[in-house]
C-alpha cells in the first residue's frame, strides 16, 4: 500500500511540473516613463539603464504595450494604481542631496562625473534604487563653451533624468531622456505581486 502511494505521489508531481512549465507566464512589471504615450520601458540590465519601446498602439485615451508575449492596455485606474503602489513604496525620504551629490543613508553615491539636483520620486527595483529627477553633467572649465561644447546644451535645459544605483556597493549611473515636455513620472505595470 506505501508503494502504491509513494507512486502516486510521485506521478501527482511530475503531473504538476510538466504541466506547470506550460502554464502561461504573467506579464511581468515593468517601469514605463509616465507620459501620454508609455512607449519607453525602463529595464535594468547589469547595472545599467536602458529603454525599450514598447507601445503597439497609441491613441488620445488608450495606451497598449507589449512584452512577454503579452498586449494591455493601460487604463487611467492603471495610471492611479501605480501612483499609489509609488506613494506606498517610496523610499525617498532616504536620500538626500549636498553639493549636487547624492547621499543614500548618509552615504555619497557614486554616479561618476554627475550632479544631482532634484529628485522627484525614488523607489526600490531590481535591488537598487530608480530615482526620477535631474542631473546634469559635471563639466571641468575647459569642457563648457567657448572651449569645448555647444553653446546651447539641451541637456542643462532639460535635465530630467533617471538614476538608478546598487544600494550595496553605491554605485549607479544617470539616464537623459530627450524631452522638452518638462519633468515625466514613473508608472509601474502591472503592479508587482
Amino acid at each position: 500500500m506505501h508503494k502504491h502511494a509513494a507512486i502516486t505521489a510521485l506521478l501527482v508531481a511530475l503531473y504538476a511540473v510538466a504541466f506547470g512549465q506550460d502554464a502561461p507566464q504573467r506579464m511581468q512589471p515593468r517601469i514605463l516613463l509616465g507620459d501620454s504615450s508609455h512607449c519607453d520601458a525602463i529595464m535594468i540590465r547589469e547595472g545599467h539603464i536602458s529603454a525599450d519601446k514598447v507601445c503597439t498602439k497609441k491613441t488620445h485615451s488608450v495606451a497598449e504595450v507589449a512584452w512577454d508575449g503579452h498586449v494591455a492596455t493601460i487604463t487611467a485606474s492603471d495610471e492611479r494604481a501605480s501612483q499609489e503602489w509609488i506613494r506606498n513604496h517610496s523610499i525617498r525620504s532616504r536620500l538626500s542631496i549636498k553639493k549636487a551629490n547624492l547621499y543614500w543613508d548618509g552615504k555619497r553615491v557614486d554616479l561618476g562625473r554627475t550632479a544631482v539636483s532634484r529628485i522627484d520620486a525614488a523607489i526600490p527595483w531590481h535591488g537598487g534604487v530608480l530615482i526620477s529627477g535631474q542631473t546634469v553633467p559635471r563639466k571641468k572649465f575647459f569642457q563648457s563653451w567657448p572651449f569645448k561644447g555647444p553653446f546651447f546644451d539641451v541637456r542643462g535645459m532639460e535635465p530630467w533624468c533617471l538614476v538608478f544605483f546598487d544600494v550595496n556597493t553605491l554605485k549607479g549611473e544617470d539616464y537623459y531622456f530627450t524631452s522638452f515636455a518638462g519633468p515625466f513620472s514613473l508608472l509601474v505595470f502591472p503592479l508587482p505581486d
